[in-house]
């Protein structure tokens, strides 16, 4: 299998009855609202001493987890509260780590460099909880060396992976409490697995190696498990595949509804945002023309709310590949762009900002909560610099 397109993306770095005329008005209005919703941007700005910022979560009061980082000082974990003083705080205590997960009393949890005196510049680094001022070391599975949290719940309960290098993909997924220490939740049949986001009913998503392929092929499919604190706990649940090899779960909301992305076919390993709606995985699509090539004909989904409101990123056509920075490299230029899909409805969040698209491009929508909030990773036009930045939704569009 020709695996090109799936690498180069991954770089880039997710009921009830009525009648016929009440569905017709039901999906008319939902998706003439969804036309009308447009965001305004703010700039979550940057840690002292750094460059750039990239947000990975934000929970219901509008606290957002994310890492800001400089070439010279490393990578440090933020959490942005936009009710104190100083909005932006370095929760790493000057010591390297990023921040992936937060939860809604503002625990952060990601990772954090041991203090040893192993390597200086790729320091051992382990899953971390970020709380009152400290940042307590989770720890590792037995036999591995690095771990990552990527994903905490209203009890503080934890997930992510351990593995033998940094974000090594041949780990093992984790659970964590402050009753059971950290616990390997096991996987489909396979050697490795990743663990991304967990639920506050204690259900968990990420991917994991399947049994048929753990001799042969590179099989990895999204999941759907419960934690091993949940009683009478059935084990992971394979989602499958839209078709292919592949699919990674990597949020899910309190209706235990998964999204992540997935292979489309047995060719060419292109692939689709998915939402896994607790019965089947559902294409979400992208906003390429029909006439795109591979590259344009992806999307990557990587947040959901309780309102099954999806953000991730796809790909456009790019314009001019010698004076647009969001153009990646390829065949043919193409520009990331993040986007906002509900109730079948897929939009460029460029397209919502109003003049804000003057200033800033938004490459990824990376996280979203139940106010309709989203936080996205965007590009600086005035400085070229990745910057965090908060969407928060109004309407109808303003005037430009």
């Amino acid at each position: 299998m020709n695996n090109t397109i799936l690498n180069y993306s991954l770089k880039r770095m997710m009921s009830g009855f009525c009648s016929t005329a009440a569905i017709a008005c039901f999906v008319l209005g939902a998706s003439d609202a969804f036309a009308q919703t447009s965001y305004t941007v703010t700039d979550l700005g940057v840690l002292s001493g750094k460059e750039e910022s990239v947000p990975a979560a934000i929970n219901g009061q509008g606290q957002v987890a994310g890492t800001s980082s400089a070439k010279t000082s490393g990578e440090a974990a933020f959490r942005y509260n936009p009710y104190n003083p100083v909005p932006m705080e370095d929760i790493g205590q000057s010591v390297i780590s990023r921040g992936f997960g937060i939860n809604n009393t503002g625990l952060v949890v990601g990772d954090s460099a041991l203090n040893t005196a192993s390597s200086a510049a790729f320091p051992v680094r382990h899953a971390a909880l970020f709380t009152n001022g400290s940042v307590i070391d989770l720890g590792a599975l037995k036999g591995q060396t690095f771990s990552r949290a990527n994903g905490i719940n209203g009890f503080n309960q934890v997930v992510g992976f351990s593995g033998p290098e940094l974000d090594n993909p041949k780990g093992r997924a984790f659970f964590w409490s402050k009753s059971t220490g950290m616990v390997d939740v096991g996987t489909l049949g396979g050697a490795y697995a990743q663990a991304f986001a967990i639920n506050d009913s204690g259900f968990i998503t990420g991917n994991s190696q399947t049994a048929s392929s753990a001799t042969g092929g590179a099989a990895f499919h999204a999941f759907l498990g419960p934690s091993p604190l949940r009683a009478g706990a059935i084990g992971m649940r394979d989602l499958g595949t839209l078709d292919g090899s592949f699919s990674y779960g990597m949020s899910i909301n309190a209706n235990s509804h998964v999204v992540g992305y997935s292979t489309v076919n047995k060719v060419d390993s292109r692939v689709h945002a998915f939402w896994f709606d607790g019965n089947a995985m559902k294409d979400l699509g992208t906003l390429a023309p029909s006439s795109s090539n591979p590259l344009e004909d992806q999307s990557f989904a990587l947040g959901v709310n309780s309102a099954d409101q999806v953000v991730g990123y796809t790909y456009l056509p790019g314009p001019n590949a010698n004076t647009d920075p969001a153009i990646q490299p390829g065949t043919s230029p193409v520009s990331q762009v993040a986007f906002v899909w509900s109730q079948g409805v897929m939009k460029d969040l460029n397209t919502l900002i109003g003049a804000a698209a003057e200033k800033y491009h938004l490459n990824s929508a990376m996280a979203i909560n139940d106010n309709g909030q989203i936080v996205a990773s965007a590009l600086s036009k005035a400085t070229g610099t990745g910057r965090a930045v908060l969407l928060k939704p109004i309407s109808p569009l303003p005037s430009r």
